[in-house]
């Protein structure tokens, strides 16, 4: 389908002045306030009104605050080829004279999903948008079809019975036509003709013929500077005064005063369409919101059933390596924060094992001066760290400290050697397992410092006598192929002794679209790529390959709020800590969205922190609590499907449904509600007896903060009564039964859009 015939536009409208289309036009106002003026009548539009303009209806638009809208047009000549019996109707579809609301969601529901698919552009949209613009049309046939007795609506209704006729005056109407030639085609005398086309048609010939040359003569009144004898010539008419005759007739003004009223001025005539602005990815929250709120993405939802037969009496035990948790919070004093130190503490049921501090300035210790209350506030974060059992991961960024200390690192080596000293005196510090330091270089240029501090790091350490482990960050720029890359890793080879471990950071979406050069399998794969390529550059460089840990990662995740709130990620937080299992020692995860957000200055909703603020939890907890029950003995673990034993006779089941595709695509609620894959999964072998069966849903209506701060209408997150209610109602579902298995037990689960469903069934 060529989209130029048929646009569809989510547009912000201030003054649009008296035009005309060949084709319909349909706007739906999802806020603000909007004034159309159609025919001489005007109406005041409200949010979710919706108004159909017909073809050739002189309308204009005018606004004085800010709104937006969806504007879709089906030009002429779409109709022409692929519904004309359309194009010669009338429709009444205006919400704010009709009260049909039933009527009205349809057609609203439509215009929604046509814009959202017009934005994919993925393959085979065009032929989705053709879909639904075929439905949009049906509808207004069946539902808003004008039954008028007007002789302009007999005129269309009637036009079936004489089609060719019809067809040759809209094709032909500015040369000659008589009513002998046109009687001839089909075979008629022209008296006979006459009074057939006028029985049929509800009008005689001639005055047919001169609506239909006024139809398109107005277009060019309005449109153009042209003399209004030449208007008059190019549409059929054999003179001015002929014209000016059928046009005062038809409109009840002459040309001329028509023109006046209702055409552009001169001086503004290049400008009527730049008063039109849109931006599509500002307005997408806007147009999710209104989706929401009407209820327009339900739909009966589709399944593809699958069953999978899984026999436990002989299934084999696997062997495999969970990787650690890291909780990432920013600066090591931050540990000190009240809200802070109630997230860490809420999080201790889900067993972390690291704490990871970034931008270590020390800037508030005091330099050669050990005793315990001249640096009391480290002394207080250690105690902190101490209580939740955490071990210590600190980034030291080389480049960081050059910018700050201006090239020069002595002042920076001296609070270091402060800070070994709390450590040194610290006898908790001797008891915990060794702190971490990663050692940094995020700027390229600052490679040749990489090697000398890590050095003075290492005999700093020695020297005091404490047990560290010292790694190194292989940066994002040392991960590409080239110059860099290679100069990175030659220069670990003047480290005093090999990195213990090495961090990286694992981001697949550098650019907004970014699935849509890739496949399907590359975006599954990549963090175990990245490992693999890691792996493969030591080894290359005859470097012994220390233990990894993916500290910043995130999976695909968009752009905006709408975005990044619409793209539930669970499964594919899920899928990518079980394809690490064994490859990485420990995965990094954020303890707040909004904390991150003022620690780093970027505003991004799609982090995979833990917490939104306090103590409202993000779909990542929820992964991590099922993460936590893939423990005992590892004994399935294929297609979306984790199968673990504990003891003799309790299983835990973990069904996921991992998507890779561009979050863009998840504002269209449609296409989610649709994305349901269920799976009967038969468990054979099973001791018989009573068992007790626990099933928790991870899924974005209940485990998914968007979804239920959107639902309250996106309320102030600052009002403490809103977060009082997030706290409370983000939980997974929950269902219980108690069954008697004789051998054999069927799960079923309906895997939402990268939904997770956690089964533990246990025998009495």
């Amino acid at each position: 389908m060529n989209r130029t015939s048929v646009g569809i536009t989510l547009n912000s409208i201030k003054n649009i002045l008296p035009h005309t289309h060949s084709g319909l036009e349909c706007v739906l106002l999802l806020k603000g306030k909007l004034q159309v003026e159609i025919n001489g009548d005007i109406y005041h539009m409200s949010p979710d009104d919706i108004v159909l303009i017909n073809c050739r209806d002189i309308h204009s638009y005018s606004a004085q605050y800010d709104n937006l809208a969806i504007m879709l047009l089906i030009e002429e000549d779409f109709l022409k080829n692929e519904c004309e019996e359309v194009l010669n109707c009338t429709f009444q579809c205006n919400s704010i004279l009709q009260l049909d609301s039933d009527n009205f969601y349809e057609i609203k529901r439509h215009l929604t999903r046509m814009l959202l698919v017009h934005m994919k552009k993925e393959e085979g949209s065009d032929l989705e948008f053709r879909a639904l613009l075929f439905r949009f049309l049906v509808t207004l046939m069946q539902r808003f079809k004008a039954t008028n007795n007007s002789p302009h609506g007999k005129q269309r209704q009637n036009t079936a019975s004489l089609s060719h006729v019809v067809d040759y005056i809209q094709r032909n109407y500015a040369s000659t036509i008589s009513l002998a030639d046109t009687a001839k085609q089909m075979y008629l005398s022209p008296q006979y003709f006459s009074k057939y086309f006028k029985s049929k048609m509800g009008t005689s010939f001639l005055q047919y013929m001169n609506q239909v040359r006024l139809e398109h003569a107005v277009v060019s009144l309005l449109g153009t500077n042209q003399p209004i004898i030449k208007v008059a010539m190019d549409h059929g008419f054999a003179n001015a005064k002929a014209f000016s005759a059928a046009f005062q007739k038809q409109y009840g003004k002459s040309p001329g005063e028509y023109r006046k009223l209702y055409a552009r001025p001169k001086e503004k005539k290049t400008s009527s369409l730049e008063e039109i602005t849109s931006d599509i990815q500002d307005n997408l929250l806007e147009l999710v919101k209104y989706m929401k709120r009407h209820d327009m993405h339900h739909d009966t939802a589709l399944y593809s059933p699958d069953a999978i037969k899984l026999d436990m009496c002989h299934a084999a035990h696997i062997q495999f390596k969970k990787p650690k948790k890291m909780i990432h919070i920013g600066r090591m004093t931050d540990i000190l924060q009240s809200e802070i130190m109630d997230q860490l503490r809420e999080i201790q049921r889900l067993s972390f094992d690291f704490i990871y501090f970034e931008s270590f300035d020390l800037d508030e210790i005091k330099i050669k001066d050990d005793t315990f209350y001249s640096n009391y506030i480290y002394n207080q974060c250690i105690h902190q760290i101490e209580e939740l059992k955490l071990i210590p991961y600190v980034q030291i960024d080389v480049s960081r400290q050059l910018e700050r200390c201006q090239g020069n690192l002595n002042g920076y080596m001296e609070r270091l050697t402060s800070f070994a000293g709390i450590l040194r005196s610290n006898t908790s510090c001797q008891t915990m397992e060794p702190w971490r330091f990663e050692i940094a270089c995020k700027d390229r240029s600052h490679l040749n410092s990489l090697a000398d501090f890590y050095n003075s790091l290492w005999n700093l350490f020695k020297q005091e006598g404490l047990k560290v482990q010292l790694g190194i960050l292989i940066p994002d720029w040392a991960l590409m192929p080239g110059e860099g890359h290679e100069a990175f890793y030659e220069t670990l080879k003047d480290l005093i002794t090999p990195a213990c471990f090495a961090g990286f950071h694992g981001f697949p979406h550098p650019v907004p679209e970014q699935d849509d050069s890739r496949t399907k399998q590359q975006l599954e794969d990549f963090y175990v790529c990245r490992v693999e390529a890691i792996e493969a550059s030591f080894n290359a460089h005859k470097l012994p390959i220390p233990s990894l840990y993916m500290t910043r990662w995130n999976t695909l995740a968009g752009t905006g709020v709408a975005e990044s709130g619409t793209f539930f990620r669970s499964a594919l937080i899920f899928d990518t800590m079980m394809k690490l299992c064994g490859k990485v020692e420990a995965i990094g995860f954020l303890i707040s969205t909004y904390h991150i957000q003022e620690f780093e200055g970027i505003h991004d909703f799609g982090i995979l922190g833990l917490f939104l603020l306090k103590k409202v939890k993000r779909p990542v907890y929820f992964v991590l609590e099922t993460f936590n029950y893939v423990n005992g003995g590892l004994i399935f673990y294929d297609n979306n499907i984790v199968v673990t034993k504990e003891g003799e006779e309790e299983f835990h089941i973990v069904i996921y449904s991992p998507y890779y595709m561009n979050p863009l695509y998840s504002v269209d609620l449609y296409l989610i509600e649709h994305e349901i894959h269920q799976i009967t999964l038969i468990l054979q072998g099973l001791i018989p007896g009573n068992y007790r069966i626990k099933r928790f849903i991870f899924d974005q209506g209940s485990a998914g903060i968007f979804n239920r701060w959107s639902g309250a209408g996106l309320p102030d997150l600052n009002d403490p009564d809103v977060v009082d209610y997030l706290e409370r109602v983000i939980q997974p579902d929950f269902y219980f039964l108690e069954q008697k298995v004789d051998g054999e037990c069927s799960l079923h689960a309906s895997l939402t859009f990268n939904g997770l469903v956690l089964y533990v069934v246990k025998k009495q």
